[in-house]
């Protein structure tokens, strides 16, 4: 009675696993690349989404590049925060923001 439900969750779990192995071999696009490609879209120049400004279109521009870095490229929080400098924290923070819109 237990096995359908038990083959679910190994299911899952394996599932999971390929997700995250796919994410950390990916070929990485450079974090600089990916500033550039969403400054271009919303027609903001790179370095002032690298700046720390708290105006709004920055600041999603940011969740963006946060979200295009860490999940779908692997970039880890820490590198992707070095780069906009801002802490590993608001990587993330700005990460599940970009999702939600998602």
């Amino acid at each position: 009675m237990l096995l359908p439900f038990y083959l679910t969750g190994v299911s899952t779990t394996l599932k999971q696993s390929e997700n995250f192995l796919e994410k950390k071999y990916l070929l990485k696009r450079p974090i600089e690349e990916l500033i550039a490609v969403v400054g271009g879209k919303l027609g903001l120049k790179p370095e002032l989404i690298c700046s720390g400004s708290r105006k709004k279109k920055i600041v999603e521009a940011r969740a963006l590049v946060s979200f295009l870095a860490v999940e779908k490229t692997g970039h880890s929080a820490a590198d992707v925060a070095r780069y906009l400098g801002v802490g590993r924290a608001n990587v993330l923070r700005s990460t599940k923001r970009a999702m939600k819109s998602e």
